[in-house]
């Protein structure tokens, strides 16, 4: 039954197709929403039309040259032509940062059952292709493809700073045929003029892909000669290096071929910029049985037993690529799916696979209902901070943990631990930093910082029998 509605709604996306666009345009679509494979797809309309390039990158979730440049043209308006841009194909392997999770996304364009979740992406992207004139594939390779062996890295066998093709000119089934050699050469004369050191040059790649006697017959299996042998389009591999120095000279790289396959297929576009700032979490609106909180980052939340909480928002200096992780629960792409919160959790945020913020989510029992406060002295004058809060000192600073409470407890038996302060002159460390002067300086054990680049340190607050009550955070300004 759901292979009979996916292909139902394959038909209606083809219906779709055929209707009239607006010009100029951008029409995004999000396929399998809420899924460890959700899909974006946009569909970039120029004022006149011409060419439709398909560009697909991320198939492969540890190859980031190729899936963030392809994000990058997903901002594009053009003035000629049309792009279709699938910036990551294979969103849970990007968030785990492997090749291929569930097996190589790249090796089942031959299938022709929908069996998996990854047979549902595979379809969507064979349809695309059928929309298009000219299709690329981005990955990033290892090594550095050369014509004669050099040594382990540089050699004709990798495929890293390439440009690949099934064959030098191929032959359609109705009589067409396609240079595709001829089509690369022109892209990688402007492509390496532009590179300018020799030693990273882009190589021009035949896989001979239907030659019996063909090293690499897995080709067979890969989108790109799908795309040509089904459709008769050119199709061509991008390969960027893996031993480039930096990501983003890899997605330079392929930005200089993609920009210089767009310019020979008279496609007209507005120039993506190269920006990739460091990923910030800033906060998430968690909806809390249909009331909206603001959480920030490492901030807990308590709630309610079986309350149903959703991440209908994650405010951060990207839009794209993130996503949401309730540990342990459903899948690893939790945005927009309502999750019973049974027991405690953690919900971490990534940007593609890099972990940019986390949020604690804290059933309410027997004190958590209750807010836990803690006292401390602060160069002289007494302050009072809330279970997640931060307190900011400098060195030079003295501060003194008074203690932690409830309403209706005065706190006596809660011990609280000052995680990376060690008391001087103390034969026994009790774990209890209550009543210590402590000055801020450089004394402290960095390994406790939960940070590795600057200096925040837990101080948490137990029962007497163990239980971990609560915590508040110590960050020295660097």
């Amino acid at each position: 039954m759901r292979a009979v509605w996916f292909l139902i709604l394959i038909v209606f996306l083809v219906y779709k197709s055929l209707l009239a666009v607006e010009r100029p345009s951008t029409v995004h679509d999000v396929y399998f929403k809420g899924t460890d494979y959700e899909l974006h797809v946009y569909k970039i309309y120029g004022r006149i039309p011409g060419n439709t390039m398909l560009i697909v990158g991320g198939i492969q979730g540890d190859e980031p040259g190729g899936f963030l440049s392809a994000d990058l043209y997903s901002d594009l308006r053009l003035e000629k032509g049309d792009l279709i841009v699938v910036p990551r194909a294979n969103f849970k392997s990007i968030i785990l940062f492997n090749r291929g999770v569930d097996g190589d996304m790249n090796r089942i364009f031959h299938k022709n059952r929908i069996e998996t979740e990854m047979d549902k992406v595979v379809a969507i992207i064979k349809k695309l292709m059928s929309e298009s004139d000219i299709f690329l594939h981005l990955h990033d390779g290892w090594g550095f493809h050369y014509p004669k062996y050099i040594d382990s890295l540089r050699n004709p066998k990798r495929f890293g700073q390439s440009i690949i093709t099934d064959a030098d000119i191929y032959e359609c089934g109705n009589g067409k045929k396609i240079d595709l050699k001829n089509i690369a050469l022109k892209v990688l004369n402007e492509v390496n003029q532009k590179i300018g050191e020799e030693k990273y040059y882009m190589h021009y790649f035949n896989t001979n892909t239907d030659d019996p006697k063909t090293p690499f017959s897995d080709m067979k299996k890969t989108a790109t000669y799908f795309a040509l042998k089904k459709y008769c389009i050119p199709a061509f591999g991008i390969e960027a290096s893996k031993n480039l120095p930096s990501v983003e000279m890899k997605v330079l790289h392929h930005n200089y071929a993609v920009n210089a396959f767009m310019k020979l297929f008279d496609i007209i576009p507005e120039q993506p910029k190269i920006f990739l700032p460091k990923p910030e979490f800033k906060y998430v609106v968690l909806q809390i049985n249909g009331d909206p909180k603001i959480v920030e980052n490492r901030k807990i939340l308590f709630v309610p037993k079986g309350a149903m909480v959703e991440t209908i928002h994650i405010e951060s200096n990207y839009k794209r690529g993130l996503s949401c992780d309730f540990l342990g629960i459903n899948g690893l792409n939790d945005m927009g799916v309502p999750i019973k919160i049974e027991k405690d959790t953690t919900v971490i945020f990534r940007k593609d696979n890099e972990k940019i913020g986390e949020v604690f989510l804290k059933v309410l029992g027997k004190t958590e209902d209750k807010n836990l406060v803690f006292i401390i002295e602060v160069n002289g004058k007494k302050e009072a901070f809330l279970d997640g809060e931060t307190l900011k000192v400098k060195r030079g600073d003295k501060i003194k943990i008074v203690k932690a409470f409830y309403e209706n407890d005065d706190g006596s038996d809660i011990a609280i631990n000052f995680k990376g302060f060690v008391p001087k002159n103390v034969n026994t460390n009790t774990g209890d930093d209550r009543g210590y002067l402590i000055e801020i300086d450089d004394s402290f054990l960095k390994k406790y910082s939960i940070y590795v680049d600057k200096e925040v340190y837990p101080v948490e607050a137990k029962s007497i029998d163990g239980e971990k009550l609560g915590r508040i955070y110590i960050a020295i300004d660097q």
